[in-house]
């Protein structure tokens, strides 16, 4: 009797030790659900979030989460906030379960904040594989296809690990054998618009993770995080930008332009204006010249994923070069255009202005520099007008400005007898 009322205590001590230990946190508690944030936006440096009445991480940077916290299962309202702040910048209702891990995907639409929850309680894949799906978190850049190769294989003989990867879609697992592969990621439909680049991305044995495309600066070019479940978070950043070359030297002259290494234009008489090319990010060598007489300019900062104008102006006895910073994201009405006027007037220092249709959308435009962007309507009769001081110098008539398309206009060469271009840029 004496050793079956000893068995009952240790019995009771047990488990009166387990109730306990899920009471008081001391490792996972399986009464709660796990939840933590990962910020995939580039316009907030940091991001909060409340789940009902539990904080989940007073502050996130971009690609970064703080640890798993502990919330009560359930319907459950997600807001998130910048850290210290009352005013939400998105709230959504999630619905949780208990002993299970979660991750609240935020990612952003010109300042408009969304969030897409993440489940991640799926099962290990075997050995030597690894399980992978697809968010397209990058707005301004389109639906997308995703390559995980060789590093020497074509994208020709290539299948994508998702096609046409839509904006703000979750895609299904996919599995990989596990190891470092090159990432590519193109616009949907089309192996030659290359958006991002990266030799080598880590996918280990038995890992399961979300690959999660964010904005390029450029809005075009995009860049990944790689979110593994109840793991870390890696980036992706992309190696490259897009440069283009506008040669604006008064006289006709030829101008050369070369950008990291890559020639860009190569003596051809202005105005003149290439596409886009892809080049190296980082600390940029910078080559540009008019009719032999090289332009001041060596190096120039470019940021990975963003957009770029090399403007070459001047006399061609004394080219002038410039780096401008081209914003190609999308206007956030879609039945708008954006619109700039960048100034590369030869002779002239006094500052430009732009009218669209006889109303002013740029002023004080001063020379080697382009203008904040404006949101005009569509139109396909459009008239811009350049004017430096009270004198016209530029009229173009009869244009389109195309709904959810950027443009803009170049204004080159002596004021006396300026060129203008307008360009599509996207």
């Amino acid at each position: 009797m004496h050793g079956w009322l000893n068995r009952v205590g240790l019995v009771a001590v047990v488990a009166a030790g387990l109730l306990l230990n899920l009471g008081s946190g001391g490792g996972e508690d399986r009464t709660k659900a796990h939840v933590r944030l990962v910020n995939a936006s580039g316009s907030y440096p940091a991001l909060a979030l409340k789940v009902g009445d539990d904080n989940v991480t007073g502050s996130a940077a971009y690609g970064e989460s703080a640890a798993y916290a502990d919330v009560d299962p359930g319907s459950r309202t997600a807001d998130v906030s910048r850290p210290g702040s009352a005013t939400l910048l998105s709230s959504s209702t999630v619905s949780v379960s208990r002993g299970d891990y979660y991750s609240v995907l935020a990612f952003d639409k010109a300042g408009t904040l969304g969030t897409l929850l993440l489940d991640e309680n799926t099962g290990q894949p075997d050995s030597g594989r690894a399980l992978v799906r697809v968010v397209n978190a990058a707005a301004d850049a389109g639906s997308l296809d995703v390559y995980v190769t060789g590093s020497g294989e074509t994208l020709n003989e290539s299948t994508p690990l998702q096609a046409a990867a839509a904006y703000g879609s979750l895609g299904a697992f996919a599995t990989l054998n596990s190891g470092s592969w090159r990432l590519r990621v193109t616009a949907a439909g089309s192996k030659t618009d290359l958006r991002l680049d990266v030799p080598a991305v880590a996918f280990d044995s038995r890992s399961v993770a979300t690959l999660v495309l964010t904005p390029g600066a450029g809005g075009v070019l995009v860049n990944a995080l790689v979110v593994v479940q109840e793991g870390g978070i890696a980036k992706a950043a992309n190696p490259q930008a897009r440069v283009r070359v506008v040669g604006g030297v008064s006289g006709g002259a030829a101008v050369s332009a070369s950008v990291s290494g890559t020639a860009l234009m190569s003596a051809v008489p202005a105005p003149s204006l290439t596409g886009y090319t892809l080049v190296a990010a980082g600390t940029a060598a910078v080559a540009a010249s008019a009719d032999g007489v090289a332009a001041a300019l060596t190096s120039a900062p470019l940021a990975g994923g963003g957009d770029y104008t090399l403007l070459v102006y001047g006399s061609p006895a004394a080219p002038q070069a410039v780096m401008l910073a081209d914003d190609n994201t999308l206007p956030l009405v879609s039945t708008q255009a954006r619109l700039r006027l960048v100034n590369g007037l030869a002779d002239t220092a006094v500052a430009a202005a732009m009218r669209l249709d006889f109303v002013a959308v740029a002023e004080g435009v001063a020379q080697g520099t382009g203008s904040a962007y404006a949101n005009v309507d569509n139109t396909t009769s459009a008239q811009l007008d350049v004017s430096v001081g009270a004198s016209t110098i530029v009229s173009v008539t009869d244009r389109d400005l195309l709904a959810n398309s950027a443009y803009t206009l170049f204004v080159v060469g002596p004021a006396g007898s300026a060129t203008g271009i307008l360009r599509k840029d996207r």
